[in-house]
């Protein structure tokens, strides 16, 4: 067993190589996208990559990082090397790693597997939280009769309610380098009970800014003489778009931003050609769900967040 606080290009890409026989199998990757960010971050006191090697390649990873009394983590094995202890050992290693200090282990599994949940069943972790993956193909989409003055270009129309914006506010789209502060101040906002989005970095922000998906056109922001509102951050790669964040400054509430904003970015992906989306919700968000569900979009993948209480 390997523990890194941070990890040389060859063993990136070899943990890459066995996500991708995982996926070959399973159906879906096992890791989301921040810990596959975390590969390739500097080293971190918070931060731990634990590998089991064999011969020249990887068989299983897991990555950790404490987060304050909270220790959230992904773990893979390779397919081939299931059922025989390998994951009981790596989650030992992080046990070992995290116990002195924390008070309970996250673990997210994406696609709510059965070897997963029975894993996790027999390791003494119990079903936390659900993520719904929504998707929908925007052919016949309910588009509204008019858009914003200033905005739209080239956005459809349909026979919606006109979409519309409080008096004072516009959307734009995000400017590179010096919007960042106030992005994340409104993330932070939007976001202070969201255990994952709500923390964002300046670092997390660049990370992403840096990604070959990256586009400033597709990150509306609504705002006023006083500062940003909220945003829509659309996200496209190999065709499909996503809703990759939504969120709305919690003194902006009630403005109907929301809506405008979600109907916004879709436009924005519809005019650049794009006709599959997806989005994702909490399970316990029951009225982003309904929300959902009522512009037509369906359930097709469910992530399960399992947690172990340590003391």
């Amino acid at each position: 067993m390997a523990q890194h606080a941070s990890l040389p290009g060859r063993d990136i890409h070899r943990i890459v190589t066995m996500a991708h026989r995982c996926e070959e199998a399973d159906g879906i990757a096992p890791f989301n996208e921040q810990t596959t960010l975390s590969l390739s971050r500097h080293p971190d006191k918070h931060r731990r990559h634990f590998l089991v090697p064999l011969n020249e390649t990887v068989i299983a990873y897991a990555g950790v990082e404490k987060v304050g009394d909270v220790a959230e983590a992904e773990l893979a094995v390779d397919p081939a090397h299931r059922g025989k202890g390998v994951g009981h050992r790596l989650l030992n290693a992080v046990l070992d790693w995290i116990e002195a200090d924390i008070t309970e282990l996250r673990v997210w599994s994406h696609g709510d597997l059965p070897v997963s949940s029975r894993f996790a069943a027999a390791h003494g972790f119990s079903r936390d939280r659900v993520l719904y993956q929504f998707s929908r193909d925007l052919d016949g989409f309910a588009w509204p009769s008019s858009w914003p003055e200033g905005i739209g270009r080239n956005w459809p129309i349909g026979e919606g309610p006109a979409a519309t914006l409080p008096e004072g506010v516009r959307l734009r789209p995000f400017r590179v380098g010096s919007d960042e502060a106030e992005w994340l101040r409104v993330n932070a906002a939007a976001f202070a009970s969201h255990p994952e989005q709500g923390r964002w970095t300046a670092a997390d922000l660049a990370a992403r800014e840096e990604e070959t998906w990256f586009d400033p056109d597709g990150l509306l922001v609504a705002e006023d003489e006083t500062g940003m509102l909220g945003f829509h951050w659309t996200k496209v790669e190999e065709g499909v778009g996503e809703v990759y964040v939504l969120g709305v400054d919690p003194r902006a509430q009630g403005m109907g931003l929301g809506r405008t904003l979600t109907l916004a970015g879709l436009a924005h992906l519809a005019a650049h050609g794009i006709r599959q989306v997806d989005l994702y919700a909490d399970e316990s968000n029951a009225k982003a769900v309904k929300l959902y569900r009522s512009q037509g979009f369906a359930i097709v993948r469910t992530d399960v967040q399992w947690v172990k209480r340590l003391r």
